[in-house]
């Protein structure tokens, strides 16, 4: 008698036969290839290596970092990225931030300023000191093609005078140092918080432009005694042409560079009573392809683990079956062909970010297990 076939071992059946069908028309189709380049050893010698040199070539002349982080992290339909779309339609920044200060919208480029008091000072008391960092800020000239652009050039402009838009904690600041200076203190200039009034009678929030702040006691609207920081955000314009983003981008580095020499007071009028610290929009991304230069060492000493890898596990004690040259022709194989990749990447309008520099590493391991294993054969 037969013995009934079930349904389990039938599908067990047919999926062998499927793997061999498909083993032997791979073992067939190479077969055929290696025959074709054995056939025309000039052309495969040739070719190859002068599409490596076209397409590496254009490795330096076209190579162009990802400056979009959220490219990155999100994808084109993401309801955050339409989310944010929506709020910067709706609540642009020039209207919305004297009311709300709210991270759900980017605010384009920018440069931010964080001011500390020293030996745990009162900010208040400093007022002439970040008057003087926001002046050489607002003096700061950047020059393009020739022509010198201040921040008054690519500032976000107000819609009620056209003036550049600051943060009010700038006019509280004037308004002390205008009291310091008829011999009084800046106790006589009233600053409630979060919320104050200013004297063209309009309430500003102030939350997240003063910080480690402490009361008066007794107040009924929160008196703003003690402050130990104060934060400065300086808005530029990000829907322009390429040209200003050019212009703006270049400001956010002298902007960052003027912060480091005030720390430093490696120019003069710095401020001895302040730790300055300084921020700009593209500070994330700056931090986050440095990763790419500081892996540079380890990228190195991993390609040499790879090479003496290739090499040990190809050898053997027969020295007639050993081929430790042929490990390292594959590691040479998979070189080459991730420089004409990266060729074709960027010829294709791709952008590099330091993600990309494990791949390299896994076609490797992946060459090395062939290697290892040339004759093995599917179950």
């Amino acid at each position: 008698m037969r013995t009934p076939v079930h349904g389990a071992s039938a599908s067990w059946i047919l999926w062998r036969m499927l793997r061999q069908v498909i083993h032997r028309g791979l073992k067939a189709s190479f077969y055929w290839l290696g025959l074709f380049v054995s056939r025309h050893p000039v052309f495969f010698l040739t070719v190859p290596a002068v599409l490596t040199i076209i397409f590496g070539s254009t490795v330096l002349s076209r190579f162009k970092p990802e400056t979009d982080l959220e490219v990155l992290v999100a994808p084109t339909h993401s309801l955050a990225k339409i989310e944010r779309s929506l709020a910067n339609s709706l609540f642009p920044i020039d209207q919305s931030k004297h009311k709300l200060y709210s991270d759900l919208h980017t605010p384009g480029r920018y440069g931010r300023l964080i001011l500390l008091a020293k030996s745990g000072g009162n900010i208040l008391e400093l007022a002439d000191q970040v008057l003087q960092v926001h002046k050489q800020v607002l003096d700061l000239r950047v020059n393009y093609k020739g022509f010198n652009f201040t921040f008054a050039h690519l500032c976000v402009l107000s819609h009620r005078d056209k003036r550049c838009l600051l943060d009010d904690i700038i006019t509280i600041f004037e308004d002390i140092r205008q009291a310091v200076l008829s011999n009084s203190t800046f106790h006589k200039v009233p600053i409630s918080y979060p919320n104050t009034t200013l004297k063209d009678g309009r309430v500003a929030f102030i939350g997240h432009q003063l910080g480690g702040v402490s009361f008066s006691p007794n107040s009924r609207d929160q008196q703003v005694k003690f402050a130990r920081a104060v934060q400065i955000t300086y808005y530029l314009r990000n829907h322009g042409p390429v040209v200003q983003d050019a212009i703006a981008e270049r400001w956010e580095n002298e902007f960052c560079a003027l912060a480091s020499q005030l720390s430093t007071a490696e120019v003069p009028h710095a401020p001895d009573q302040l730790h300055i610290q300084s921020l700009t929009s593209f500070s994330l991304w700056r931090d986050f392809h440095q990763t790419g230069l500081l892996a540079k060492g380890e990228v190195l000493v991993s390609l040499v683990l790879v090479l003496l890898a290739a090499t040990i596990s190809s050898s053997m004690r027969d020295c007639l079956r050993g081929k430790p040259f042929l490990g390292l022709l594959g590691v040479l194989t998979i070189c080459i062909a991730n420089v004409t990749a990266a060729g074709i990447f960027f010829i294709s309008d791709g952008k590099f970010n330091s993600t990309l520099l494990g791949i390299p590493f896994f076609a490797m391991e992946f060459q090395d297990e062939l290697y290892q294993n040339p004759n093995q054969n599917l179950p």
